[in-house]
C-alpha cells in the first residue's frame, strides 16, 4: 500500500504528539532522579539504610529514563522522517519508491489506525500546483510557526532558569540570619545539586537551542522570499528545505501547550505573511 502526503502527515502528527508526551515523562524522572541526591545531602551518615534506599531509588529512575528516552529518540526519528516525506510528496506530487515506503514504515512506532486520526488535508494552507513553487510555500508555512513557537519555547526555557535563580537567591537570603559553618556548607551542598538537575535537565542547552533553530528558521525564511523573487528555482528550494529540516530536527521539543496556547494568534500571522507575500509579488508585475 503506497504513502500519500496526507497519509504522512498523519503519522508526523501522531509519533509528534507521542514524542511530546514522552518529553514530558523525561523532564519529570529527571527531576524525581535529582532528589534523591538532594535528599542525600542532608541525611546523616549514620542513616546508612535510607542512604542505600535512596541509592536504589536513583538507580531505579535513571533506569526508567533511560527506557523512556529511548521510546521519545524513535517517536520524534520517526515523526521528522514523515514530515520530511510529506513535504516532498504534497510539494512535487512524486510517488515514493517501494523500497522508501517500507523503510518508512520500519521506523513509525505508531499504528495506521492511529495516524489516520491525525490525517488533516488541509494541513499545509498552499493552493499552488505540484512543483517548486508549492513545496518552497509548504516550507515556509512550516517555517513562520516553527519560527514563533522556538522563539515563545526559548523564553520559556529562559524563564526556568530565571525561576531556579530567584528561588536560590531566596533561599540564601532568607537563610542568611541563621548560617553556621556547618549549614553553609549544606547549602554549597544542595546548591551543586540544584546545578546537577539544571545542567542534566538541559534547560540551558535547550534555551540555546531553540534560541538557534528560531534564528536560524528566520534566516531560511528569508531565503525563500528571494527564492520567491527569482521563480523558486528547485536547487534553492531543496537547500532551503534541507536547512529547514535540520533546524527543526536539532531544536528540542516545543514547550508543552505553546501551540495551543497561541494558535489563533499564530494563524493571523500567516495570514499577514500570505498578504505581504502576494502584494510583493503584485508590486513586481
Amino acid at each position: 500500500m503506497s504513502l500519500t502526503s496526507n497519509n504522512l502527515i498523519g503519522y508526523m502528527r501522531a509519533e509528534f504528539s507521542k514524542a511530546a508526551l514522552l518529553r514530558k515523562w523525561l523532564f519529570g524522572l529527571q527531576l524525581a532522579a535529582a532528589l534523591p541526591a538532594a535528599i542525600s545531602i542532608v541525611v546523616p551518615d549514620t542513616e546508612k539504610l535510607l542512604i542505600y534506599a535512596l541509592a536504589v531509588a536513583g538507580g531505579i529512575l535513571l533506569a526508567a529514563w533511560c527506557t523512556v528516552n529511548y521510546f521519545y529518540v524513535s517517536a520524534r526519528s520517526a515523526a521528522n522522517a514523515a514530515r520530511r516525506g510529506a513535504l516532498l510528496l504534497g510539494g512535487l506530487d512524486q510517488p515514493l519508491s517501494t523500497s522508501e515506503i517500507q523503510s518508512l514504515r520500519r521506523r513509525f512506532t505508531v499504528g495506521s489506525e492511529q495516524a489516520k486520526q491525525f490525517e488533516d488535508p488541509t494541513y499545509y494552507a498552499t493552493k499552488q500546483a505540484p512543483g517548486p513553487a508549492r513545496l518552497a510555500e509548504m516550507v515556509e508555512e512550516s517555517a513562520v510557526y516553527s519560527e514563533a513557537l522556538h522563539g515563545i519555547s526559548a523564553h520559556a526555557m529562559l524563564g526556568l532558569l530565571l525561576l531556579f535563580s530567584l528561588i536560590a537567591v531566596g533561599v540564601s537570603l532568607a537563610s542568611t540570619p541563621y548560617i553556621t559553618p556547618d549549614t553553609a556548607f549544606v547549602m554549597v551542598r544542595i546548591f551543586l545539586a540544584a546545578l546537577v538537575f539544571i545542567l542534566s535537565s538541559d534547560v540551558l542547552g535547550a534555551f540555546m537551542a531553540h534560541r538557534a533553530a528560531a534564528n536560524d528558521i528566520k534566516e531560511i525564511l528569508h531565503r525563500l522570499m528571494t527564492a520567491d523573487r527569482a521563480g523558486y528555482p528547485l536547487p534553492d528550494v531543496l537547500l532551503a528545505m534541507t536547512d529547514y529540516n535540520a533546524a527543526i530536527e536539532g531544536a528540542p521539543e516545543i514547550v508543552p501547550f505553546a501551540y495551543k496556547v497561541q494558535r489563533t494568534r499564530l494563524d493571523d500571522r500567516w495570514k499577514d505573511y500570505q498578504s505581504d507575500r502576494e502584494n510583493d509579488r503584485a508590486a513586481r508585475l
